[in-house]
């Protein structure tokens, strides 16, 4: 699949307010032992690291090839055609990496934008990674930034916003009118319990909601994305009756006879 220019490195400065977040797209290469030529054509790959959102909540990205320090990360390059959609079915692109953007060193990294269709994006970086057989040079504000000696990357942020008309986050009556397998985040909400009417009317059983699919993991799947399910309480009132109907009557004496036989015939068991 081809990356696309979606978004300019001017997004980061709208992201500097914003607060960062786990990561939803773990870089699988490059990593920190990676050593590409400049001028060559490399594939990288990445996976979903589990957390929230997932991957299939994206539709489009962005490469861009990156330099500078983790506070003042240096992202010119951007890698690949515009115009490229993607898919969470697919993990891997290769691209040509330009060799006249920078110098051989160690410094480099990838910056990786999705953009989601109910808005936002969410921003990760790649682990640094190691270039040669470069042809330029780096620029004084880049070599600024590498005196930092960063050697971790910057941590990513996410932006996006839940569909339109989607409950707010927190609001648990809300929330619980969504399906289960359409809510996100580490909290699901489900309805409050049904309560059985006073009389039975039905004379076939029903199925109260429709089946959902479901699909078998056939190699070990990421960790699930629900920490806590929270069902609503109830907002009726439960009225309890005493039973006013008479106790039963004393065992018979025949009755009572064949109860001790019981009792006896279990006691030998347990001595014996």
């Amino acid at each position: 699949m081809k990356l696309s220019t979606l978004l300019t490195t001017a997004t980061l400065a709208l992201l500097s307010g914003v607060q960062t977040v786990s990561a939803n797209i773990q870089f699988v290469t490059p990593d920190a032992n990676t050593k590409w030529t400049g001028g060559t054509t490399v594939q990288i790959d990445w996976k979903d690291d589990g957390s929230q959102p997932s991957l299939d909540k994206f539709t489009t990205f962005s490469v861009w090839l990156c330099m500078g320090s983790n506070a003042v990360p240096l992202c010119d390059t951007i890698l690949g055609p515009s115009g490229a959609a993607f898919s969470s079915a697919s993990t891997t692109t290769k691209f040509l990496v330009p060799d006249t953007v920078g110098g051989n060193g160690d410094v480099y990294f990838l910056k990786m934008e999705t953009v989601s269709p109910t808005g936002g994006m969410a921003v990760n970086f790649s682990p640094r990674f190691a270039m040669s057989g470069m042809k330029g040079t780096f620029s004084a504000a880049a070599l600024a930034e590498q005196k930092k000696g960063d050697t971790t990357p910057p941590t990513g942020t996410d932006t996006t916003t839940p569909a339109a008309g989607a409950p707010a986050a927190g609001d648990p009556a809300a929330m619980a009118k969504v399906p289960y397998s359409m809510q996100t985040g580490p909290t699901r909400y489900a309805p409050m319990q049904t309560q059985p009417g006073t009389k039975i009317t039905a004379k076939s059983a029903s199925r109260a909601y429709p089946t959902s699919s479901y699909s078998v993991f056939k190699s070990r799947g990421p960790k699930p994305g629900p920490v806590t399910t929270q069902t609503l309480t109830w907002d009726y009132k439960v009225t309890s009756l005493e039973n006013t109907a008479a106790p039963a009557p004393t065992p018979t004496k025949g009755a009572k006879a064949d109860l001790q036989r019981v009792l006896r015939r279990w006691r030998d068991d347990v001595e014996n």
